[in-house]
């Protein structure tokens, strides 16, 4: 064989050698890509690169509170349901207060902490209420209490939303909130009990105000008196 027909087959040779690995990176390639495509992943080269760890999510402010109190939380609210249970006996009327109750201690709790009263509880709160109040209604035989129930919240919540524009940012939205929430509750109880629930609240307020005034903090919740002011009501007049 002369040396043409070498130099001829060695070609052929390199060349079918470089075909079959372009062939083989092809396939790989695919393989890459269509594994990356099913992960939800980048395509590509990029998928071959080590992906970083997503970051964990920002806990809220709130947060961190119900986890370092989570015991005397849960302690508490089972204890101011037990006594509920026990003073106002197990009735279709006692659903509103029980729902009301169920996050009352979070809720003083967090808003002492952090001066917040987060909706991620509020508004859970606002629709048990609302659903229990509603069950109590049909089964008393007593829509038109719902009516009543919708004036006392919205009522106790103008009353918070005038002292939210009088007190320049000393009282926050989520205490409008709250405060037409309580305003429910007791209407379902009647109107006494929403004059009487709404003062207490006010005395109890002032009474953390210059306790907490006095400690040289210029800033004080509105949120633990309203709950306070309104069970209270609701408790001593059954």
């Amino acid at each position: 064989m002369g040396p043409g027909l070498e130099t001829n087959t060695e070609l052929e040779v390199e060349l079918e050698t470089e075909e079959e690995l372009e062939a083989a990176e092809a396939v790989d390639g695919t393989e890459v890509t269509e594994a990356a495509e099913i992960a939800g992943g980048p395509a590509g080269p990029e998928a071959l690169e080590t992906t970083a760890p997503a970051a964990e999510p920002e806990r809220l402010p709130w947060q961190p509170v119900v986890a370092r109190w989570r015991i005397p939380v849960t302690v508490g609210t089972v204890l101011l349901e037990a006594g509920i249970l026990l003073r106002l006996g197990l009735h279709w009327t006692t659903l509103p207060v029980l729902a009301f109750a169920a996050t009352a201690v979070a809720l003083t709790v967090i808003d002492f902490a952090v001066l917040r009263l987060p909706n991620a509880l509020t508004a859970p709160t606002a629709l048990a209420v609302a659903a229990t109040a509603a069950v109590q209604a049909v089964a008393d035989h007593d829509t038109h209490r719902l009516v009543t129930e919708v004036e006392g919240a919205l009522g106790v919540g103008l009353f918070y939303s005038v002292l939210y524009l009088l007190s320049r940012g000393g009282l926050g939205i989520g205490d409008v909130k709250l405060g037409m929430v309580a305003g429910l509750v007791l209407a379902s109880r009647g109107w006494t009990h929403v004059f009487n629930g709404t003062l207490l609240a006010y005395v109890i307020t002032l009474v953390i105000a210059l306790a907490m005034m006095s400690r040289g903090r210029k800033r004080f919740p509105y949120g633990p008196g309203l709950i306070a002011g309104a069970i209270t009501a609701l408790l001593l007049m059954p």
